[in-house]
């Protein structure tokens, strides 16, 4: 395969998006710390306030990919994105309550629904069709490669601060403002669209195909625990709140190693044949978590389930592009990305409760079903990548 060389946007937002992950994955790192120390509450909790953020940016990321195509305009949406997000993350200073946490992780998830579909929108339309799963691949090895030092960052600051939760918070606002500053260089681009009014009621424009691929993705995401819980997994076992940045750096560590190879892959075999790969990764690696009884096997399980971002989170993405038109490529990224942000919030709400009630090994086979359910409808799917070798 030859050397990647990626197109100026790509480059720049992959970039954007290194500093903004740097910044936001510090202080997911230590979520479940923060939560179980400070304001004592478990995994229901947290899975709560991951599930309503979820929520809050997929009303978003509907409206924002849809207006962003109207207008022809999608810079803006992403500097108020980024920005609104960044300026969270000191608030976290202020809060002692988990309703205090639902109110900024809910603004921080707002202004990833502003500027996630624009954004991809820009990817999509600097990048030749025979280079697209690359180029998503490339732009979330960069994201990933932030999300694995900040992390070790907030693992390094916990170490020699036990209680240095405020500490992680400021840092992460400082490298969050190289984030905003990198966008100023990115070029914006109009295409060739026109003024569509793109919703989930006016999905007359996309193919049969392209619905399937909502519903598959909905079952798929319904099953993908967030991370953050997961990561309780280490409090079953009884580890040090300060050990566990590092389980979510192995995490990160496996997802950005694999990123780019796994685009090429989609380039390759197909977007659809990468994606149910990616799923059944996933079901391994909940299968090793479930049954993980020290150290070496927990973070085995977590750098497998690193392998599972790094192939799906950018091959969805080109797989929307091969089932959509680009004259509404911005409203179908806003709809898939809400799609899946609707099934994250059913698994953060649904497998949070069932995790901290019932025990982990109950959600993570509630969730496992739903995953082999989404797999079953995907691989329902006719592409024609498909019907031209066949």
């Amino acid at each position: 395969m030859s050397r990647y060389r990626p197109p100026r946007n790509v480059l720049l937002l992959g970039l954007t998006s290194f500093f903004n992950d740097l910044s936001s994955e510090m202080v997911l790192a230590i979520f479940p710390a923060f939560f179980t120390s400070v304001l004592k509450a478990g995994a229901g909790s947290l899975g709560l306030v991951e599930g309503l953020a979820d929520g809050m940016a997929n009303i978003i990321k509907i409206y924002a990919g849809r207006f962003s195509d109207k207008i022809q305009k999608r810079k803006p949406f992403m500097i108020l994105g980024y920005g609104l997000s960044v300026a969270t993350r000191p608030l976290y200073l202020l809060v002692s309550t988990v309703s205090g946490v639902i109110g900024i992780r809910l603004s921080d998830r707002i202004g990833k629904g502003l500027r996630e579909a624009p954004r991809d929108a820009i990817i999509s339309l600097s990048t030749s069709n025979e280079e697209m799963g690359r180029a998503f691949g490339y732009h979330r090895m960069l994201d990933t490669l932030g999300a694995i030092l900040g992390p070790f960052i907030a693992y390094i600051i916990l170490r020699a601060y036990p209680d240095g939760f405020n500490i992680v918070f400021v840092v992460a606002f400082i490298i969050g403002l190289f984030a905003i500053v990198s966008l100023v260089f990115v070029k914006d681009i109009v295409g060739h669209a026109r003024k569509g009014n793109l919703s989930f009621g006016s999905l007359s424009v996309f193919t049969r195909d392209f619905k399937r691929y909502l519903i598959a993705l909905f079952l798929l995401s319904s099953g993908s625990i967030p991370v953050a819980v997961l990561l309780l997994k280490t409090q079953n076992l009884g580890f040090a709140l300060a050990s566990i940045p590092l389980f979510y750096m192995l995490y990160n560590l496996s997802f950005a190693g694999f990123s780019v190879s796994a685009g090429g892959l989609s380039d390759r075999i197909g977007s659809r044949t990468v994606l149910r790969i990616g799923y059944l990764v996933l079901l391994v690696g909940y299968f090793i978590v479930a049954f993980a009884e020290g150290t070496i096997t927990l973070a085995i399980g977590f750098l497998v389930l690193g392998l599972f971002p790094a192939l799906t989170d950018g091959v969805a993405r080109a797989l929307a592009s091969e089932l959509s038109p680009e004259s509404h490529r911005a409203g179908a990224y806003g709809l898939v990305n809400a799609t899946a942000g609707f099934g994250l919030m059913f698994a953060g709400v649904g497998g949070g409760y069932v995790w901290e009630h019932f025990g982990p090994n109950y959600a993570l086979l509630f969730c496992g079903a739903l995953v082999v359910m989404g797999v079953i409808v995907l691989s329902t799917m006719k592409m024609k990548k498909e019907l031209i070798d066949h």
